[in-house]
């Protein structure tokens, strides 16, 4: 084994080491044993969490409901303006998950849609009403041009109109829309235009505009995937109390149904900061918890942790009934994350009693004493969400053993028992109710 040694430390996985020190609290408080404790307090988050996801997965899903009705009925709206050679004006959809403001835009486009039917029945041909009837609410790229065909089909000849809708479908070919996902509304009006135009100069014209759109709609798409990917994990890491307008806003973009704008952008990242940074605080409040009774378990005299050890570094003095003058002396390098343990003894007053060889005898038996110990403390920890990884050790009596001032080490009564004899101090730590 070693003599004075580093090792890092690490809280992982994440939030075990706040249920230890949750167990480890409410273990003082009611004299039971940490184990059951912990094993309750393990089930308690589980079932908070998965709570959680459900309230999140039914109001999704309720949502996408609306969601997917209101693109249906702007599809259908859409297509009947373009029939009747009208600017389609369509309500601005609702932001956020409020479902009364989704049912109220749904029914706003219901009338909309009932005013345009009632126009195209009483003016359209019979082939326009035939066409129409087979776009139906999930139309692809042959049945809209097939729709506009039918408009002209009595001033063109058929195999004009072939060869412009062959050239049509090449280019479209080129995004990537969803089964079911209408063509986007600009480019269905450009298309309806190269079907309709006066001349083939015209048509190609029209065409390559149509190229250089559906290029610009591929980079939007690409975007926006992108968008999605980092909504869906943010959306993920959000607190519980965030807002429940962001969640939502949150769940549209993950579903495609738009965009992250730069407001958006800097609220979730100052939230996720701010949850990331309370998170450390409570984790590093309850390593100490962890730390303090976990030495005390093994039936060492530990001075009392603070709670800023994990955030601010300091000094910890422990040791076990009998050791006489000797302490593990526990430094902890918050910026590197990592722990220092080494064994020190009060300086004597004589130079003899410092160098003699009983000392040095003595000196090494401490050293070795510690070092056989603290494998059982390194499990411990680990057990309890704090991980530590040895990263550089010295053999026992490699270097001397620290002599320092009497004063700067704890002083311990005789016969004072390791276990604290009442519950300490409460502690504010997420997700304990």
């Amino acid at each position: 084994m070693s003599g004075p040694c580093t090792a890092s430390f690490s809280l992982a996985p994440l939030g075990a080491v706040i249920l230890a020190a949750q167990a480890i609290q409410e273990a003082r408080a009611m004299g039971a044993e940490y184990e059951a404790v912990l094993a309750q307090a393990r089930v308690r988050e589980q079932q908070r969490l998965a709570r959680r996801q459900e309230r999140q997965a039914a109001q999704a899903d309720r949502l996408a409901a609306l969601q997917a009705q209101v693109e249906s009925l702007e599809r259908r709206v859409l297509r009947l303006a373009s029939l009747l050679e009208q600017t389609p004006d369509l309500p601005l959809p609702p932001r956020g998950a409020a479902m009364e403001a989704w049912a109220a835009h749904v029914r706003q486009l219901e009338a909309r849609l009932q005013g345009l039917e009632a126009r195209v029945a009483a003016s359209a041909g019979k082939a326009v009403r035939q066409a129409l009837e087979a776009v139906g609410d999930s139309p692809d790229l042959d049945a809209i041009l097939a729709l506009y065909l039918a408009r002209r089909q009595v001033e063109r000849g058929e195999a004009e109109q072939a060869a412009w809708q062959a050239t049509l479908e090449r280019v479209l070919a080129r995004l990537e829309l969803p089964a079911g996902k209408a063509l986007p509304a600009r480019l269905e009006a450009l298309a309806r235009e190269v079907i309709l135009a006066e001349t083939p100069a015209r048509a190609e014209l029209l065409a390559n505009e149509l190229r250089l759109q559906v290029h610009r709609l591929a980079q939007d798409q690409a975007a926006a995937r992108a968008d999605a990917v980092l909504a869906a994990s943010w959306r993920a890491q959000l607190p519980d109390e965030a807002p429940a307008s962001l969640a939502a806003l949150l769940g549209e973009v993950a579903a495609g149904l738009g965009r992250l704008d730069e407001a958006t952008r800097r609220q979730v990242e100052e939230l996720l900061a701010a949850a990331s940074a309370e998170q450390a605080r409570q984790e590093a409040k309850a390593a100490s918890i962890v730390l303090e009774q976990s030495l005390k378990d093994l039936g060492y005299q530990v001075d009392e942790v603070s709670e800023t050890l994990f955030m601010e570094g300091g000094i910890l003095h422990f040791q076990r009934p009998g050791w006489e003058g000797y302490h593990v002396r526990l430094r902890a390098n918050v910026k590197e994350k990592t722990f220092n343990f080494n064994v020190v003894r009060a300086r004597q007053e004589s130079a003899a009693e410092e160098e003699g060889a009983v000392r040095k005898r003595l000196d090494f038996i401490a050293e070795e004493r510690w070092c056989a110990e603290f494998p059982r403390l390194l499990d411990t920890l680990a057990a309890r969400g704090l991980k530590l990884e040895v990263t550089r050790r010295l053999e026992a009596g490699e270097l001397p053993v620290q002599a320092v001032a009497p004063e700067s080490l704890p002083h311990f009564e005789a016969g004072e028992q390791a276990r604290p004899q009442a519950a300490p101090r409460a502690m504010d730590l997420p997700g304990k109710s």
